[in-house]
């Protein structure tokens, strides 16, 4: 049903009707036209009614805390391998602890603002570093992935969806603005070094990528403590990073 009184059945009627002394051939053509004009209606109608809904049942403390989970996850799962430098597996651990150590905050304001049902003891935050610090990151894995259960990531249409070629210039922009003075060529240097985006952005799932994504672009000078970008812009930068041929000159 459309997103108004009006259906997709009566546009066609009255169309019809008023059109109804037209030659066949051409009413013919006129019904196909109008067929997929009402069904352009009502697919965009459901989208915007599906996106709408999504932000008013998953607020951005919730996306902050599944995205946080999923970004968790794969840093243990990065420094479960054998074949990370000492820099790497130091910054994964540094990054691993922070993210737990705010992991309760993130929970209990989700909750707050969905009003859910679910209740964590402080204990149980407690024993993810424990489990952390004593080296026992499978059981640790586990835990994280079975919480995901309870928040997962919700993303919009736009997120999910995947931008032509025809927008990575725009993205491209973007990426030298505020990506690029952390994500390229950082990991030799820095104590706490950022992925190259391109090669990272093709080494994990593309749900990963998003939550890094939505978790990266916070706290520096560039970007303040807010994500600057809309849903559209992440989803091009996303693409871009999926689907170029090679790195944009540094």
């Amino acid at each position: 049903m459309l997103p108004c009184q009006w259906s997709e059945k009566l546009i066609i009627k009255l169309i019809l009707t008023f059109c109804s002394a037209v030659n066949t051939r051409f009413v013919n053509k006129l019904k196909k036209t109008i067929v997929m004009f009402a069904e352009a209606l009502v697919l965009t109608g459901v989208v915007l009614l599906s996106t709408a809904s999504v932000s008013l049942a998953y607020g951005e403390h919730s996306q902050r805390l599944a995205a946080n989970l999923l970004v968790l996850q794969g840093d243990l799962r990065q420094l479960l391998k054998t074949d990370i430098s000492d820099l790497q597996r130091q910054s994964l651990s540094l990054r691993i602890e922070e993210k737990l150590g705010i992991l309760e905050l993130l929970v209990r304001s989700a909750n707050q603002h969905n009003s859910a049902s679910y209740t964590h003891n402080p204990e149980e935050f407690r024993q993810f570093l424990f489990l952390f610090n004593s080296s026992e990151l499978t059981p640790l894995l586990h835990e994280l992935e079975s919480l995901s259960l309870k928040y997962p990531l919700v993303l919009s249409p736009i997120l999910q969806s995947t931008f032509s070629p025809v927008f990575f210039k725009q993205a491209e922009e973007m990426h030298l603005r505020l990506c690029s003075g952390c994500h390229s060529g950082a990991m030799a240097t820095n104590a706490l070094p950022a992925f190259d985006l391109f090669k990272q952005s093709r080494s994990i799932s593309r749900m990963e990528f998003v939550a890094r994504m939505l978790t990266g672009l916070r706290g520096d000078q560039l970007t303040s403590l807010q994500n600057p970008l809309t849903d559209t812009e992440l989803s091009a930068l996303i693409s871009f990073y999926r689907g170029s041929v090679a790195e944009v000159s540094k």
